[in-house]
Formats: C-alpha cells, sequence, structure tokens
C-alpha cells in the first residue's frame, strides 16, 4: 500500500475516518480540543489502549495512530463474541476510569451526564464492540474518543453491558452475529467479576434510559431505523431486569488481568 493512499474506514461517531499508511486521519470539531487533551493525558499516564495523537495534516484533520487488529463491527467474528475478548475488553475499561479519575476536560466535550450529577471519571460513552480493536480474542485498544467526557462508572458498564453481553431483545440477537446458544446473564456475571460496581441493579434504568436518549437522536437522522430496535431492546430489559440484576449480584471475586487491571475494591464505594 503507498503510503499516501487513502482508505476509508468503518465507524467514526462524528467524523468521516480514512487510514493513511500507519495512521489515521480524521475530521476536527468543536469536541477535538478536548479529546486530544484527553487522549495527551492517557499516553502521560501510560494508558497502551487508546490512539496516540500526532498532530494534524495540511487539510485540518488530526492525525492519530492505527492500531492493527479486528474492530468488533456487527456482525462481530466468532473471537470477537468471545469470553476472552469481553473479559480483555472489561479491563481495558476499567483501566481507563482508574486513570481519569478527577481528570477535567476542556469545554467542547461530549456531555451525556444529567444534571445534577456528580462525574467520577471520564467516560467512553459508547465503549461497544466496535469500538474495541482486539487480535484473535484480547482486545488490544479502545478507539474513538469523540464521545468522551465525564461521567460515573457504571453508565459506561452498563453500556458496555449492553453491548457485550448482550441485554438485547431475541429478535435483535442475531444482528451482533450472537449464537441462539450464547447465555447472555454467564457474559454479564463474568463483566461484573471483572469489574464490580455497587450500583449493578441500577444498569436496567440506565440502560432504557440511555436507548431512550439514543431513540431521540435517531429519529431525524439517517439511522432512524434504529429506532424500532432500541424500543425492542428497551421492552427486553424492563421485561427481565429481576434476571439482569440476579446475575450482577452473582458475581464472584474479581479476577485481575495480567497487568493488574480489573482488580477494584469497591467495599467503600
Amino acid at each position: 500500500m503507498n503510503d499516501e493512499t487513502e482508505i476509508p474506514l468503518p465507524g467514526g461517531s462524528r467524523t468521516v475516518v480514512h487510514r493513511v499508511g500507519e495512521t489515521v486521519r480524521r475530521a476536527t470539531g468543536d469536541h477535538s480540543a478536548a479529546v486530544h487533551f484527553l487522549l495527551n493525558q492517557l499516553e502521560c499516564k501510560g494508558f497502551p489502549y487508546a490512539p496516540r495523537l500526532l498532530g494534524t495534516d495540511d487539510r485540518g484533520r488530526e492525525i492519530l495512530t492505527y492500531r492493527h487488529g479486528t474492530a468488533g463491527n456487527y456482525p462481530m467474528p466468532a473471537a470477537v463474541r468471545s469470553v476472552e475478548a469481553l473479559e480483555s475488553a472489561a479491563r481495558i475499561l476499567c483501566r481507563l476510569h482508574d486513570l481519569t479519575v478527577g481528570l477535567r476536560l476542556p469545554d467542547g466535550h461530549a456531555r451525556h451526564l444529567p444534571d445534577g450529577v456528580d462525574p467520577e471519571v471520564i467516560c467512553h460513552w459508547d465503549a461497544a464492540p466496535y469500538n474495541f480493536v482486539f487480535e484473535g480474542s484480547t482486545a488490544v485498544a479502545l478507539i474513538d474518543f469523540d464521545e468522551a467526557g465525564p461521567g460515573r462508572r457504571i453508565d459506561d458498564l452498563a453500556y458496555f453491558a449492553y453491548r457485550f453481553a448482550p441485554l438485547c431483545s431475541d429478535e435483535n440477537f442475531s444482528d451482533g452475529g450472537w449464537n441462539p446458544g450464547t447465555d447472555r446473564y454467564d457474559r454479564l456475571r463474568r463483566i461484573f467479576t471483572i469489574y464490580p460496581d455497587p450500583r449493578g441493579a441500577e444498569l436496567p434504568d440506565i440502560v432504557i434510559a440511555r436507548l431512550a436518549a439514543m431513540k431521540i437522536a435517531a429519529e431525524d437522522g439517517p439511522a432512524h431505523e434504529h429506532v424500532a430496535l432500541y424500543t425492542r431492546d428497551q421492552v427486553f430489559i424492563d421485561r427481565n431486569r429481576d434476571s439482569i440484576v440476579d446475575a450482577i449480584r452473582s458475581a464472584s471475586t474479581v479476577i485481575p488481568g495480567p497487568d493488574g487491571t480489573g482488580a477494584r475494591d469497591t467495599s467503600s464505594e
């Protein structure tokens, strides 16, 4: 591949994304200063899972390092649907939160946290399989920080569980490539074993509210057909909230990752 050849990449919550050689080029916007600050902070703190900011090109686009691997775009391959992929991704999310406790972003960052709710960390706010990069069945990177902003750990964790368990209706189950034998409640238990949070019982209401906001955003846009999908998922979560909470409460002792990620003491939270 010629180093200057531009290859469109799927994804990008706000921007068109291209690969150029070993870099990624993305259009900038009002959110970019905050995202760049966050990426620089993560690099300084030794977080190896986020893209590195390299500057801007002659068209004003940001230049980021390209991460080799497979993004978890739907329908996902079997390796991305594996337990190993789920657990390694959960550890990355936990580490992101641990490193951003108390961090304040410059103006322009995305705002998702409801008024009156105190932030704890910087959330990714779209920590779904399609924003992780995998090598085989191991998550090695978290990408697309355009929606990053202040939040609570449980806000990111709840959406992560919705996408990775997954907590979707049976009608939508095949969209991600999930097979009928997938045990969503065991996967949910594993998520909260890796990354425990004492507010796990709030997960159904957090996800239902998040989907309501996503429906409003999708109504008049190109993804308007997702409104019915999100509604089905809301109904599923509401009808199965007891099973969801039981799975979370059954989570066992934390299983730390090889670098210690994922091990948290929540006894004082």
